[in-house]
Parts: structure tokens; C-alpha cells; sequence
């Protein structure tokens, strides 16, 4: 016999990288966590690059995105976190 379960509120660590500062940051805390990355200027702002161990764990995010710890490193847009998430 199915059941219906709801998914308890979880926190996750997130940035929204509206500035280079947040994008560093993110890097910073990351870099801690096994991943390894770059900043680089990308058309008229920054790209962050990202990588674990292999190429399926690369992120590739720019001025604007979001990343967030859910299941793993996540590159989303403004409008999927608003869709998806509550901020506090």
C-alpha cells in the first residue's frame, strides 16, 4: 500500500551572485568542500566556473544565478529559486 509523505523544511546554503564579492565568497566556501573553480570577466560581467573530480559535477554560473547545496552543487536562475525556494 502507497502513502503520501511531505518533504520536511530543510535549510541549504545558497548565494545569489549579484556581485563579483558574492562570487569569490561562494568560490571561498566551496574551494573548502573539494571543489575547484575560477572567476574570469564574461561579456560585460563575471562567469564563476566550478569542478569536482569529473566533468559531471561542473557548475559554469554568472552574475545573476544561484547556486545551492540541495543534493548537490545547482546553478539556478532568479526564476526557478522563486518558483522552488523561500529566502530568508
Amino acid at each position: 500500500m502507497s502513502v503520501t509523505v511531505t518533504r520536511k523544511p530543510v535549510e541549504l546554503t545558497a548565494w545569489h551572485l549579484t556581485t563579483q564579492a558574492d562570487m569569490l565568497d561562494a568560490l571561498s566556501v566551496l574551494s573548502g568542500q573539494g571543489w575547484r573553480g575560477s572567476l574570469s570577466p564574461f561579456d560585460a560581467g563575471w562567469r564563476l566556473e566550478l569542478n569536482a573530480d569529473d566533468p559531471i559535477r561542473q557548475v559554469i554560473a554568472e552574475l545573476g544565478d544561484w547556486l545551492i547545496m540541495d543534493g548537490g552543487l545547482r546553478k539556478l536562475s532568479a526564476t526557478e529559486v522563486a518558483a522552488d525556494y523561500e529566502v530568508a
